[in-house]
């Protein structure tokens, strides 16, 4: 069954804007008491934003506020930075809650009340709905968890310790405002979930936290990480079900949202309107009355290890090193540590990656380890069935997971290229020399083949790529498309090689290094 909705509202103590672009459009926004509200529409569905003052009082104050307001709002979620109160959570892990309890309340003088429960309430006010089902169904990294609300925090163990020995099971996050939305919005029949990224452990001496503006920086940056996910999920027209997806084909799927929304999976099938795992291939894509359904297999090429050894010792110290939460430090160290040499310019706006510690590969590399995949994946001719029938046509999509090494120039104003459609054309157009060469004896069992390649544009940007293949069965590969013309005019810069005539690139290599211990 699909779930339908009107409008979703995201609530949080956190501000944060939404900028306008193609399919977003800020529609209103305001003040409201203490509070922020934003109105938008993403994708073709409609969101309301409240940024809230701390506590219940603030948080039903506003939850009641855009009940009454925006009348079609079927679903809310909490989206804050909060506290673990054992060691199953680590800064930035999310908690997904759909239970949540007051750890403040202390009605046990009336017969029949347990701690944390108020008269004529339940014990607990729990949500298990098609939504909760839906927002789990993504698979956005998240573990389940209960929170407990309140007006005040908790600074030890011992106080901790009494308030679970009155209420008698397990709080596995502290907050003081989603105990009130979700009391509110259980009275009302109104959908509501909770994420909680989690700043630090409620036990440990988080107030004094030396390391406190960089468990900010990264719980905030997942935070709209998070956020970011679950528009383009939400805001999908499809029907998604990615229950008996495995992480790395989500990692590809997400991303594909992100950059292209529901327009991705038109590439294989016009008309799909359900994406379903779990029967034979990555996906299934199935139209709206199941008559045609098409498979779509996914897998990546070159995918990188991530490493977990921490930040550098140099960079902390060894004191900080050793107690610091090193799945997330690493990256922000490495960026507020790297330089360039004097001697060298720094045109490259796409060279992000120290050289000595992370393997580059050049661009024939990469198209034969593609070319290898798409090889290997060949010789497999068996097909899937869906509903007792034999499924037609069967797709390929491809995902390279590298650290891509090159921009793009113009051979006679030397700018650089990174337009979303231009430069993605002319990535692809330097794939498709090398692939095409390298397929020319490998027949697909494949409709289309679909190459998917993202490279480092401007700012944090990224440039999507896509190479695909000519609709055709049993027949060579060849890749559509190919352009000598765009050859002639514009050149393809790899940072690993030094063969490149400077006039005509207009540029020169860089090399960015970590600082060095002295």
């Amino acid at each position: 069954m699909r779930w339908r909705q009107k409008m979703i509202g995201i609530v949080s103590t956190a501000y944060f804007t939404v900028k306008d672009r193609p399919g977003v459009k800020t529609v209103k926004k305001y003040w409201w008491r203490n509070v922020v509200i934003q109105h938008l529409k993403f994708r073709g569905k409609a969101f309301v934003i409240a940024t809230t003052g701390y506590g219940k009082a603030n948080a039903a104050m506003v939850i009641t506020y855009l009940m009454e307001e925006y009348p079609s709002l079927e679903t809310v979620v909490n989206v804050d930075l909060a506290l673990s109160t054992n060691d199953k959570f680590d800064t930035t892990d999310t908690v997904l809650a759909t239970k949540f309890i007051y750890r403040d309340a202390d009605l046990t003088v009336f017969k029949d009340i347990k701690y944390g429960q108020i008269v004529h309430e339940p014990e607990a006010f729990s949500f298990n709905t098609e939504f909760v089902n839906q927002v789990k169904n993504f698979k956005l990294g998240v573990s389940d968890g209960i929170v407990g609300t309140a007006d005040m925090l908790i600074y030890n163990s011992k106080q901790f310790k009494e308030m679970v020995d009155k209420y008698g099971q397990t709080i596995d996050v502290i907050d003081t405002e989603a105990g009130a939305i979700a009391q509110v919005t259980k009275k009302s029949s109104v959908n509501f979930i909770a994420l909680k990224i989690m700043y630090n452990n409620a036990l440990s001496p988080w107030d004094n936290d030396p390391l406190h503006k960089f468990k900010i920086y990264e719980t905030s940056n997942t935070l709209k990480y998070l956020l970011a996910r679950l528009f383009n999920l939400l805001s999908s027209r499809l029907v998604l079900d990615f229950t008996k997806n495995n992480n790395d084909e989500l990692e590809v799927i997400n991303e594909l949202f992100e950059l292209d929304h529901d327009a991705w999976p038109k590439m294989f099938k016009k008309n799909v309107a359900k994406l379903v795992s779990g029967l034979g291939p990555s996906l299934m894509l199935i139209d709206k009355k199941g008559l045609t359904p098409e498979a779509l297999d996914i897998v990546e090429v070159m995918k990188k290890k991530i490493e977990d050894e921490g930040p550098s010792k140099i960079i902390l110290g060894e004191d900080e090193w050793k107690n610091a939460p090193k799945k997330w430090l690493r990256k922000l160290m490495f960026l507020q540590n790297i330089h360039v040499n004097d001697d060298e310019l720094l045109w490259n706006k796409s060279a992000k990656y120290d050289l000595q510690l992370e393997k580059m590969f050049s661009i024939e590399e990469y198209a034969k380890a593609v070319a290898k995949v798409i090889a290997d994946r060949s010789q497999d001719k068996s097909s899937y069935t869906y509903d007792g029938a034999t499924v037609i046509k069967k797709h390929l999509l491809v995902a390279l997971d590298a650290a891509i090494s090159f921009y793009i120039t113009h051979n006679d104003t030397h700018e650089f290229v990174e337009s979303a459609g231009q430069g993605s054309q002319l990535v692809a157009n330097e794939f498709m020399k090398f692939l095409n060469q390298q397929l020319a004896e490998v027949e697909s069992p494949f409709s289309k083949i679909v190459v998917y390649i993202k490279i480092p544009a401007m700012g944090a940007a990224k440039l999507p790529v896509y190479l695909v293949t000519k609709n055709k069965v049993n027949t060579p590969i060849v890749f559509n498309g190919y352009s000598e013309r765009d050859q002639k005019v514009y050149t393809v810069v790899d940072i690993t090689r030094n063969d490149y005539d400077p006039l005509k690139v207009g540029s020169f290599k860089v090399t960015i290094r970590l600082k060095n211990a002295k």
